[in-house]
């Protein structure tokens, strides 16, 4: 969850967004906690942290439904035309799927895992595409994808 943007900040907070047990020692100077804050080397303050998560997404995702990251993967030959997202934490993905029926997602709709792959097959002589709306949230934050796939098959 990310931290709180103003207020009262301690290191117990700072522990929990990085995940750590209740009674963990937490301190400013420590990688983890500079790597959160985004300050390599000198003077760090509980005010670097507002506002900041651990939560990641790879790729990183649109902010918004309206403004989706475009991933996409074209396939020729009987290959597999596929794109993977991950996150750390596990995340809840949510995704909607138009165009053919073939293609598949390794997580359901509305489950929980690290990473979800979205798949392509086409072993026939014909072209197919498939495109998913793609929502995922974990810690309190949610990001957005567009997924095509486009799979010619055999050529």
């Amino acid at each position: 969850m990310t931290l709180q943007s103003s207020g009262p900040i301690s290191l117990g907070n700072v522990g929990s967004e990085l995940g750590r047990t209740v009674g963990t020692t937490t301190s400013l100077g420590e990688t983890a906690v500079r790597n959160l804050a985004a300050v390599a080397s000198g003077a760090i303050g509980l005010s670097n942290l507002y506002g900041k998560s651990s939560v990641t997404f790879t790729p990183a995702g649109g902010l918004s439904s309206a403004s989706p990251v475009m991933l996409s993967d074209w396939n020729a030959g009987g290959a597999n035309a596929s794109v993977t997202i991950q996150s750390s934490p596990s995340a809840v993905w949510s995704w909607a799927r138009t165009g053919s029926s073939a293609g598949s997602a390794s997580v359901v709709n509305g489950g929980a895992a690290t990473s979800i792959m979205f798949t392509l097959p086409n072993n026939g002589y014909t072209i197919r595409q498939t495109n998913w709306n793609v929502s995922a949230t974990a810690g309190g934050i949610t990001r957005y994808w567009s997924v095509e796939l486009i799979n010619e098959g055999f050529v």
